[in-house]
């Protein structure tokens, strides 16, 4: 089944964010350093990032995005959803098989 990858808002009210945002997730996940918030994504549960983290996320994705790797582009994608996130002050929640 994969991650599948929600959106909260400040009263944590979740909108799934599409089939398509837990494929971009999944397709960056091997690329990420060991100590990155994101190596710390649960596979097989649950996983939740604030706005100040995912703040920190977006970053750790710019650097994959600067070594040109081959999931550039499922990088960038992921990245604009997690700005939506940010943008509502909201949270990324990810759900994992």
């Amino acid at each position: 089944m994969g991650l599948a990858v929600y959106i909260e808002d400040q009263n944590h009210q979740r909108v799934y964010a599409g089939r398509e945002a837990g494929a971009y997730l999944e397709a960056i996940l091997p690329h990420v350093d060991a100590d990155s918030l994101l190596a710390g994504v649960h596979l097989h549960g649950d996983t939740m990032f604030n706005s100040p983290q995912l703040m920190r996320v977006m970053g750790e994705i710019d650097l994959l995005i600067e070594r040109n790797f081959d999931a550039k582009g499922d990088a960038v994608e992921f990245k604009s959803i997690l700005e939506g996130a940010v943008r509502r002050r909201g949270y990324l929640w990810i759900s994992g098989d």
